[in-house]
C-alpha cells in the first residue's frame, strides 16, 4: 500500500473512532445542562413541595434526606467499581427548603408530564430563569455539575427532566428529578432506588424496562444480560442493584462498547 492510501486510510480510521467516541449519546443531549459529568463532585439541590393540604413533616423530610443520602453514596460506590471517582454534596436550594404550590400533578410514566418544574421552582427561589440560575449557583458554590432534586408530597411516578441544546436554556437548562412520596396507587416505594435511577437518567442513561419508548423485546433481552441493573429494574435493597455494563458505558464510566448496546436504544433517545 502506498503512502498516499495508507494516509488515506488512517484519516479514515480515525474520524470513525472520533465519530463513535460517546456515541451512546444524541450530540444535543450529554453533557447539555447543568448536570454534565457523572464523576468528580456533583451538588444536589433540593427542595420539598407541598400542598396546604399536604405539608412536610420534619420528621418525613428527615427520612427523604437520609433516603437521598443512601442513594447517593451508592452511587458512588457504583463508580468507584468503574474506577471513576465520585463525591456528592447537597444543599437546600433556596433559604427555606420548602415550597407551598396549589397542586402538584402526579406522574403516571405516560411521557407527557410536566417538565418545566425547574423554571417554576427556581423563579419562586429568587432567579430570573434557569440558565441565570445555573451560573450564580455555579460561581456561589464552586460546582459545574448541577442538578435538582424536588421531593414532592403526593403520590405519583417520578421522573427525571434532562435538558437538550435545541430547547429553551432559560426554561430547562437545570436539569431536575422529580421524587414522589408514595405511588400514584398510594403504595410504598423503594425511594432510595428510585433517586438513584432517576439521578443516572439525568446523565445518559436509558431505561430498560417497557415504557412509552422502549420495548417488550428489549426489556425481556435485558432480563437476560443485565438483570440486576437498576435501569432495568428497582427495589427496597440496593445492595441487590448495579450499574451494569450497558448503563455505565451510557453515563461515561465504562469505555468498552459491546455491539449490543446500540439495539438498546429507546425511542425517546433516537439520533
Amino acid at each position: 500500500m502506498n503512502r498516499v492510501w495508507t494516509k488515506t486510510w488512517l484519516i479514515l480510521w480515525m474520524g470513525l473512532q472520533l465519530a463513535t467516541i460517546g456515541a451512546a449519546q444524541p450530540k444535543d443531549r450529554w453533557h447539555a445542562g447543568s448536570a454534565k459529568d457523572l464523576k468528580g463532585e456533583v451538588l444536589t439541590l433540593y427542595v420539598f413541595l407541598e400542598t396546604d393540604a399536604a405539608p412536610w413533616s420534619s420528621e418525613d423530610k428527615k427520612t427523604k434526606l437520609a433516603e437521598l443520602g443512601t442513594a447517593q453514596q451508592w452511587l458512588v460506590r457504583q463508580a468507584s467499581k468503574w474506577d471513576v471517582l465520585l463525591e456528592f454534596a447537597r444543599r437546600p436550594l433556596g433559604n427555606n427548603e420548602s415550597i407551598q404550590l396549589e397542586h402538584i400533578p402526579t406522574g403516571t410514566g405516560s411521557g407527557k408530564e410536566r417538565v418545566d418544574w425547574a423554571k417554576e421552582i427556581l423563579k419562586k427561589s429568587g432567579y430570573r430563569n434557569a440558565r441565570q440560575a445555573y451560573r450564580k449557583l455555579s460561581r456561589k458554590t464552586g460546582f459545574d455539575n448541577l442538578q435538582l432534586l424536588f421531593f414532592a408530597n403526593t403520590g405519583g411516578i417520578s421522573y427525571a427532566m434532562r435538558y437538550a441544546k435545541n430547547i429553551n436554556k432559560r426554561k430547562y437548562f437545570m436539569e431536575a428529578v422529580l421524587i414522589y412520596q408514595r405511588y400514584d396507587n398510594d403504595a410504598h416505594m423503594p425511594v432510595e432506588a428510585i433517586i438513584a435511577h432517576e439521578i443516572l437518567h439525568l446523565y445518559g442513561a436509558w431505561d430498560l424496562y417497557t415504557t412509552y419508548a422502549q420495548t417488550t423485546d428489549r426489556h425481556q433481552k435485558a432480563q437476560e444480560l443485565f438483570p440486576d441493573d437498576i435501569m432495568l429494574r428497582v427495589g427496597y435493597d440496593l445492595n441487590h442493584l448495579k450499574v451494569d455494563d450497558l448503563t455505565a458505558w451510557l453515563v461515561g464510566w465504562n469505555k468498552t462498547e459491546q455491539p449490543i448496546f446500540e439495539w438498546f436504544r429507546p425511542a425517546d433517545f433516537s439520533r
